[in-house]
């Protein structure tokens, strides 16, 4: 607005400076007022006070929804006071805030007014009493507690947590059986075999020694041992009580569970097949040497008459199971290695002397000399060794 023509500018200014303050301090006593009236309303007061202050300002519902964005039934609906077709509470405060702000009215007197009569009219639902308690900070009910009594019990929270621990423990137990226990086999529990000396104790059938070197023998962890399976010659497939070891010989660190009178059996083409009776209580090397599938050189059939060996030579008849190893000479592992194998019952061997005889089961080991009487080697389950020379 420019100033008059002459007139002073600053003096104009400080007029209409003036002039705006008294149109402040008058529309701050309007708000005033209007709040009064707000909190002063009784039941159906927001609806007419709303269209009072929208015809003071001369605006139409549609004027309002253009102002506010919310639709003119929604509008329409808060002057007549009609809740029921209004939406959700979070969303009405909402539009009643925004409806009394483009009209002149407080928002928040406005929004008391409305929760009462709302109140009055047909209640807020569960879900909005507990966003107005929240929006006007009063804290929430604390829930009633549970009252016990001698029937009922409460559970532990580690309850399910143990639970789960124990079903994934008896789930391994479970793998770790199928894994190396044969199908079929009882849970009768074997009696621990006893242990001799070494120096006493006959090694296991087809073992070229007792179970040392290597891999040393070592208690059962976990009801385990490891062996280590050698064979001369190596290639072959080994199974302990119908259960397969991965691989061919030599096979290394293969775990077995820790039990005596296992049957092992070895196989390989062109080859006997050796199976036997071991134990299989503490690890170690198991060293096999294969027979070939044709006739052994030195053996004769037990089906045949057996004809007396003249003075120069033995004969060697097995009665049972033995490990046997025979030598050209008088010491073992020193000259040629004629026996070397698991011999069974009816075997018959004659050598020219002298020769040296390791038998592993000695009662079943039966030497005769020349035109002597037949001698048994020892008693059962004993490891025998002797030189036998000409008279």
């Amino acid at each position: 607005m420019r100033p008059p023509d002459g007139a002073d500018p600053r003096l104009t200014g400080g007029a209409d400076l003036r002039q705006a303050g008294a149109d402040l301090r008058q529309a701050g006593a309007d708000l005033r007022q209007a709040g009064a009236d707000l909190r002063q309303a009784g039941a159906g007061d927001l609806g007419r006070l709303f269209r009072e202050a929208r015809e003071s300002k001369g605006l139409e519902l549609g004027d309002v929804a253009e102002l506010t964005h919310v639709r003119r039934e929604y509008l329409r609906a808060l002057e007549e006071g009609r809740f029921a077709d209004l939406p959700e509470d979070v969303y009405t405060r909402n539009f009643v805030r925004l409806f009394a702000h483009a009209v002149g009215l407080p928002g928040d007197e406005a929004l008391e007014l409305y929760q009462r009569e709302r109140q009055r009219a047909g209640g807020l639902t569960t879900l909005e009493e507990r966003l107005e308690k929240e929006r006007r900070g009063e804290p929430p009910p604390r829930q009633a507690k549970r009252r016990r009594n001698g029937r009922g019990f409460r559970i532990n929270p580690m309850i399910p947590t143990v639970l789960l621990v124990v079903a994934l423990v008896a789930l391994a137990v479970w793998g770790y059986n199928a894994l190396f226990f044969r199908p079929g086999s009882t849970l009768t529990q074997t009696p621990p075999a006893q242990t001799t000396p070494p120096t006493v104790a006959p090694p296991a059938a087809g073992l070229e020694a007792p179970l040392t070197g290597g891999a040393q023998p070592s208690a059962p962890v976990g009801g385990t041992v490891l062996i280590d399976i050698l064979t001369e010659p190596a290639g072959a497939q080994v199974s302990v009580d119908g259960f397969m070891l991965p691989g061919v010989t030599p096979i290394r660190a293969a775990p077995v569970t820790a039990r005596a009178n296992r049957t092992l059996r070895v196989s390989l083409d062109g080859y006997q097949t050796l199976e036997q009776t071991v134990d299989l209580t503490q690890g170690g090397v198991l060293q096999f040497s294969l027979v070939a599938a044709d006739a052994e050189p030195g053996a004769q059939s037990a089906a045949t008459p057996v004809e007396a060996p003249s003075g120069n030579e033995v004969l060697i008849t097995v009665r049972a199971t033995s490990w046997l190893e025979v030598y050209r000479g008088t010491a073992r592992n020193e000259g040629e290695r004629l026996v070397y194998t698991t011999a069974s019952p009816g075997a018959v061997y004659r050598f020219t002397l002298p020769v040296y005889v390791h038998a592993g089961n000695a009662a079943g080991v039966e030497v005769t000399v020349g035109d002597g009487a037949p001698t048994v080697m020892g008693s059962a389950g004993a490891v025998v060794g002797r030189a036998f020379s000409a008279r």
